[in-house]
């Protein structure tokens, strides 16, 4: 799945430049437009979070471990800003949102902690059936994770808050049916692929985690699109 990702990035990327070499930059045949966009979607995971506790070492090897949340089913905010440059989308995307779950790796599923999640993504899409008003996107992208809980981390019978960094490249396909011309709904899925390297606690240095922490992420939403 990971590899499978990846190269769809690459080949889309690929696609672009080779178009773009062959037609030449010309203003006329590169129309440009810009846009605004807001919507609510729901995310599923599933990956090493859900299955384990996390054992790390900082810098000055202190032990600490981390109950991380299970996070298997989120609603999430979702904004994006971004130009269309002909039949092709540059975008940047954040996703949030802030709910209750439960911490893994206790014999029981009563410890529950207040967890925030954020995505900070940049997308590139192709659509298909430019410039009709019902166009088909395809393409991938690459964000930056981070996931904060309350009382996750315990070191020396403590515990603490504590923050996992990491990245993902995602696979991006959406609809998008132009109302007028200007307005459009926008339902799309994306799937990541999503590593954390890093783990952060208020107890202890930043600890690199290794191996790192695969989870993969499958979010659907609607969006309302304004363009101009």
């Amino acid at each position: 799945m990971r590899k499978l990702v990846s190269k769809i990035c690459l080949l889309l990327l690929a696609l672009f430049c080779t178009q773009a070499l062959a037609e030449g930059y010309n203003e006329g045949y590169w129309p440009k437009s810009y846009f605004v966009e807001a919507g609510i979607g729901a995310m599923v995971t599933k990956g090493d979070l859900n299955n384990s506790i996390i054992k790390a070492k900082d810098s000055l090897d202190r032990k600490v471990i981390i109950h991380p949340p299970a996070m298997e089913f989120i609603a999430m905010s979702d904004f994006t800003v971004g130009a269309n440059i002909r039949d092709f989308t540059l975008a940047l995307n954040f996703q949030y949102w802030k709910t209750d779950e439960t911490l893994g790796g206790y014999p029981d599923a009563t410890h529950e902690a207040s967890n925030r999640i954020w995505r900070l993504g940049f997308e590139f899409t192709y659509n298909l059936f430019w410039p009709d008003f019902f166009q088909i996107g395809l393409g991938g992208g690459f964000s930056f994770t981070n996931v904060k809980t309350q009382d996750a981390a315990v070191f020396e019978d403590e515990t603490s808050t504590a923050e996992l960094y990491g990245s993902a490249v995602a696979f991006i396909a959406n609809l998008h049916y132009y109302i007028t011309k200007n307005i459009a709904m926008v339902p799309s899925i994306k799937i990541y692929e999503n590593w954390y390297r890093n783990v952060y606690t208020s107890q202890t240095d930043n600890c690199d985690l290794d191996p790192y922490l695969w989870q993969s992420f499958v979010f659907a939403s609607v969006a309302v699109q304004y363009q101009f």
